[in-house]
């Protein structure tokens, strides 16, 4: 069942749990735990379609090295930042996808802060179910698993390089499908231009008692809830739990709600000028191509064995052709992509006949895991939203170690692809794109409250029935949208409050 906010005026609602945000991670725990016949209710901002005065909520302020704002990276409105994601998949809009590696799970001694609760077994069966959610084919994400006989791997073996996929997956899946399922659910009330404004307790409790809540009118809406979800995003999530902080509802022992806030920094400072220009027609594989069970992309990553040896982040590289008329983009272009447009990159281009006389080079395209930092972090700003409320404040910079770690990458790219007879690599002088619009890591996750804002199951440390959902809980973050790996840890989620709820 679906409700406008305005409709309800000054209303007490009451739920076994309250779902703060209906983006990928609050939808897809609303369905999983409406089929468990749980009474859910779930707040959203944001309305049915495109809402400006929703849309201002957004509004925060950015310090530190160049960053896109928080409005155009963030959407509030049923479905979340699915409604404004740009990957075309068939006549669509949709992501790609990859589960995070075993090794980024690990607490790599050359990695700040790094270490999950659990390993990627642990994940494997939630990743499994993900992939149903997402809308995508079998969990298979490697290189062997899909080359053949017209688009094989690129001969990168023995070395540090090796093939993997991306998947492709259809928008609608939160957009539509699963924002429907709960609409037509009995037990389920979406409740639409709602603003989570506070989480409230009594005094000495460890439980949240209710979310205070309002519609654009100020009209107050209490829910009442066994249990509480925020599931409002990396920024959101964050806010929400320092305002609680101030008011005294949440005691952060560890001092780090809000920090070691991550993004995916994108780099495109090289190409690859093929030594052999019938390259083109070898490499069908990492161009965007339907198999039986949905669409892939091929791309370049690190092997384990070269990873943990030479003590490297998770990154991945995708190849896109640049026509022989483009020049080569200088230093100073690159470097207005940085706060410029996100860019599309050619799809489609391996099914073009006479490649070698339409392109002079592969365009890499290289996306890497940041370090988590604490002084990356959101905070409480000076200035108020129109609920008299501090809007956010975030500090981002690409850091000394996340830049050497860049530079690296590109001189081992280089060296593997040259060493193996592909051509010649050339490197411009550029600052990495940080706009992949993935925000993380500022609620991380860690068994120990001295060392995490949740623990292992994303409960906020000191407090029974308060939990957390979506990517601010990743303790690190892997080189790839993390939409996959948020909607497993919500489909986990889901099994335990099953078990809390009995």
């Amino acid at each position: 069942m679906e409700v406008d906010a305005p409709t309800l005026g000054t209303a007490t609602l009451d739920a076994d749990v309250c779902i703060v945000g209906a983006g990928p991670a609050g939808l897809t725990l609303a369905c999983e735990l409406a089929a468990r016949r749980w009474r859910i209710i779930v707040l959203e901002s944001g309305g049915r379609g495109p809402d400006p005065v929703a849309q201002t909520l957004c509004e925060g302020t950015t310090s530190g090295d160049p960053y896109a704002g928080l409005v155009v990276t963030r959407h509030r409105q049923a479905g979340g930042t699915a409604q404004i994601w740009n990957t075309a998949v068939d006549n669509t809009m949709g992501a790609k996808y990859v589960p995070l590696d075993a090794l980024d799970f690990e607490a790599r001694p050359w990695w700040p802060l790094s270490g999950w609760p659990f390993d990627r077994a642990h994940l494997d069966p939630y990743y499994a179910r993900a992939q149903t959610v997402c809308g995508l084919g079998r969990g298979a994400y490697q290189g062997e698993d899909w080359e053949r006989t017209d688009r094989p791997r690129l001969p990168l073996s023995p070395g540090r390089l090796t093939t993997g996929v991306y998947q492709f997956g259809p928008a609608g899946c939160f957009t539509e499908t699963h924002l429907d399922e709960i609409r037509r659910a009995r037990n389920v009330l979406l409740c639409l231009h709602a603003t989570a404004l506070a989480l409230e307790r009594e005094p000495g409790a460890r439980s949240i008692t209710h979310v205070r809540a309002a519609g654009p009118t100020n009209r107050a809406v209490r829910v009442r809830a066994r249990v509480f979800v925020l599931a409002a995003g990396g920024i959101e999530n964050a806010r929400l739990l320092l305002l609680a902080d101030r008011l005294g509802t949440l005691g952060d022992e560890s001092g780090l709600v809000g920090r070691c806030f991550m993004e995916h920094p994108r780099d495109v400072a090289c190409r690859l000028v093929p030594a052999d220009p019938r390259l083109f027609d070898r490499c069908g594989l990492y161009d965007v191509h339907r198999e039986a069970d949905g669409l892939v992309m091929g791309r370049l990553t690190l092997t384990e064995e070269a990873r943990r040896r030479e003590e490297l982040p998770a990154m991945a590289v995708t190849l896109a052709p640049l026509p022989r008329e483009l020049r080569w983009r200088t230093a100073e272009s690159l470097r207005t992509r940085v706060l410029g447009e996100r860019p599309r990159r050619r799809t489609g281009w391996s099914r073009l006949r006479g490649k070698p006389r339409r392109f002079a080079a592969l365009e890499l395209l290289l996306n890497l895991e940041q370090a988590p930092d604490p002084d990356n972090r959101v905070t409480l700003d000076a200035a108020c939203d129109r609920f008299g409320l501090p809007k956010p404040a975030l500090h981002w910079r690409w850091r000394a170690l996340d830049q050497a770690n860049l530079v690296r990458l590109r001189a081992l790219v280089a060296d593997e692809l040259e060493r193996h007879g592909l051509g010649r690599v050339e490197v411009a002088d550029a600052p990495p794109d940080p706009n992949a619009h993935h925000h993380m890591g500022t609620t991380r996750m860690h068994r120990d409250p001295r060392r995490g804002v949740v623990d292992e199951h994303t409960r906020v440390h000191g407090l029974s029935n308060l939990y957390v959902a979506g990517s601010s809980v990743f303790p690190t973050s892997g080189f790839a949208n993390p939409t996959l790996t948020l909607v497993a840890l919500s489909l986990r989620l889901a099994d335990h409050l099953e078990k809390q709820l009995r």
